[in-house]
């Protein structure tokens, strides 16, 4: 967005999602509405007491596994206290460098991405090392089961690590002092890895990232076209990104409770993006663009109306199901805050 982003109006925000509200709906259409026979009764929208779900046709023909219906409406009405709009940025924030327009869900549904089929239905995860630590097992296994529920309906899978000192650009940080590796460089690096079974092949490590020479770090860098994306936990806890010989102490442990929010949350956002999300500008949303750690702290571990119509259109899972499952997760790692927003948010859908 320009510096003077304005965040999304109310109807804008509905609008991106596919609903609006029935006071909006004119005397004209609504006795059209009433003309609907029963072999076009599937495009026509689903209504509640106060929202209309609209874009109904986009399920039609093969578009999606999903169906359109009430309870997709009630998971879609944005809940005030649980979803909050995009406020105005802050100056080192996203919105203030990048220029983003956003994407509806009439725009998601139109625009070319990857669908996962019969053929392509495997979500790989890759442990990848530089010149640091490996990514431990512990939370490879934590990342597997969050992204088992947070895309649910796909199967997760750990690929065996790779070392890819040898084959990819690296640079000192400037300001850090710290080895990084180019992240296109690493893509190029993972496109023969990718299985004739994998709908994406998600790379994870502990080394710093950066994209290209201008920029000072990425948090992680995803290509929808070759199915590839890498993510790095560098960041994240002190210590990470050391040299291997350093010894890890308590607080570094990369499976405490904050590392392994944050990991799950930039690896869905990754991940996202192979499903051909794009960033989210219109409510605090796991897909909203971060500049800076603090910013990407902010955010929570969830989808917001628009996105989460984006995911179930191309998955057809069981809304509250997902979210039972990922309260599971958030109570298994202490993840109080989400676990929650979880709880709030089942009791309003059930």
């Amino acid at each position: 967005m320009p510096k003077h982003f304005k965040p999304p109006g109310e109807d804008e925000r509905l609008g991106a999602i596919g609903i609006r509200k029935k006071k909006y709906l004119s005397s004209t259409s609504a006795a059209s509405s009433e003309k609907v026979t029963r072999s076009k009764a599937r495009a026509a929208t689903i209504s509640s007491d106060d929202y209309i779900l609209e874009h109904s046709r986009l399920y039609m023909h093969r578009r999606s596994p999903a169906e359109p219906s009430a309870d997709l409406l009630k998971a879609l009405t944005p809940d005030p206290d649980l979803f909050l709009p995009m406020p105005k940025p802050h100056d080192m924030d996203w919105l203030a460098h990048h220029p983003e327009k956003g994407q509806t869900f009439e725009q998601f549904v139109a625009q070319p991405h990857n669908k996962p089929d019969a053929k392509r239905n495997i979500i790989h995860l890759l442990p990848l090392r530089f010149f640091e630590k490996s990514v431990p097992d512990d939370a490879l296994e934590a990342l597997k089961e969050y992204a088992s529920y947070f895309f649910l309906g796909m199967k997760v899978k750990i690929l065996k690590g790779k070392y890819f000192a040898k084959k990819v650009v690296h640079r000192k940080n400037p300001d850090t002092g710290h080895t990084q590796v180019n992240a296109e460089h690493i893509l190029l690096n993972m496109l023969g890895l990718v299985q004739e079974n994998s709908y994406c092949v998600a790379g994870i490590t502990l080394c710093d990232l950066y994209p290209r020479e201008e920029w000072n770090f990425v948090f992680g860098l995803a290509s929808l076209s070759s199915r590839c994306g890498v993510y790095s936990l560098a960041r994240y806890l002190p210590g990470f990104g050391e040299e291997e010989e350093e010894e890890e102490t308590e607080e570094e442990s990369v499976a405490s409770t904050n590392l392994i929010r944050r990991a799950c949350l930039l690896m869905c956002h990754e991940i996202g993006h192979m499903f051909g999300l794009r960033h989210c500008i219109y409510f605090k949303c796991i897909m909203n663009g971060s500049n800076h750690l603090m910013e990407f702290d902010r955010k929570l571990l969830f989808l917001c109306p628009v996105c989460l119509r984006k995911l179930h259109h191309s998955l057809a899972f069981d809304i509250v199901e997902r979210y039972k499952n990922m309260l599971v997760f958030c109570e298994k790692y202490g993840i109080t805050d989400e676990a929650e927003w979880l709880r709030h948010r089942i009791s309003k859908l059930q």
